[in-house]
């Protein structure tokens, strides 16, 4: 990118769907010479399965250097009312910036997910526009990432059989967890369609439900819900 500046540049960020606008700005310190404005990026996006919408973590439209697992600058996506599209633009991106992504991030502004991802590179003009893009909140993935992973599962369901001969690292749990007797219940292990007929939710939410209990496994109640919800769905994969 052309631009240079002493400091990371300002983002001026507007977020819109129907009439909602929001806006950021501040002061520019340029070089001591010209410098040709930086790059904007605008983006539409179609949020499906809004139910999961994230409230705990937050949703963010960001640019990202090489390898950064935060954002350089960013604008905070708000849950949009039915499918309106998102309208979401970033302005004089920081040089450094090699990648806009929607996604995930905690507290401490650390992406957790990424729902989609651009590259930027010097062959991008000054604007780059991201044509209308569908963006479902419930892929299979998340769970597999947000859940068994950040959750630490996959510490004990892993290897040849795991614990109660159960497999849930990447690429295995689907088809262990979907339509697949438990060993430890008449139940299956997850019912499509069926969150009360899956055992998965009854060892997640019910201290007796086996001999070591999982209940608080999870700490965040919008990860179970999204468990729920997903079944609810017939558990898309």
């Amino acid at each position: 990118m052309k631009n240079r500046f002493r400091h990371l540049l300002p983002i001026v960020c507007v977020l819109s769907w129907a009439t909602m606008t929001a806006c950021d700005s501040g002061d520019i310190y340029p070089d001591e010479t010209p410098n040709e404005q930086g790059i904007s990026i605008e983006a539409s996006f179609i949020l499906r399965n809004t139910e999961v919408f994230p409230v705990e973590y937050n949703l963010i439209f960001g640019v990202f250097a090489e390898g950064g697992t935060a954002p350089l600058a960013s604008v905070n996506v708000i849950q949009p009312n039915g499918d309106t599209p998102l309208s979401l633009k970033l302005e004089n991106i920081p040089e450094e910036a090699t990648s806009v992504k929607l996604g995930m991030v905690n507290s401490g502004r650390q992406l957790l997910y990424i729902f989609f991802e651009q590259s930027i590179d010097d062959s991008n003009p000054s604007q780059i526009v991201i044509p209308e893009t569908e963006i479902d909140l419930l892929p299979y993935d998340r769970i597999q990432q947000l859940v068994f992973q950040q959750y630490n599962c996959v510490s004990c369901h892993q290897g040849t059989t795991g614990s109660a001969g159960l497999l849930l690292t990447q690429g295995l749990s689907y088809p262990q967890l979907v339509n697949t007797p438990s060993t430890l219940s008449d139940k299956p292990r997850v019912t499509p369609s069926d969150p009360e007929n899956s055992f998965l939710l009854d060892v997640l939410s019910q201290q007796e439900a086996v001999g070591y209990p999982h209940t608080g496994l999870i700490t965040r109640s919008e990860d179970l819900a999204m468990l729920r919800i997903w079944i609810e769905k017939g558990c898309p994969q």
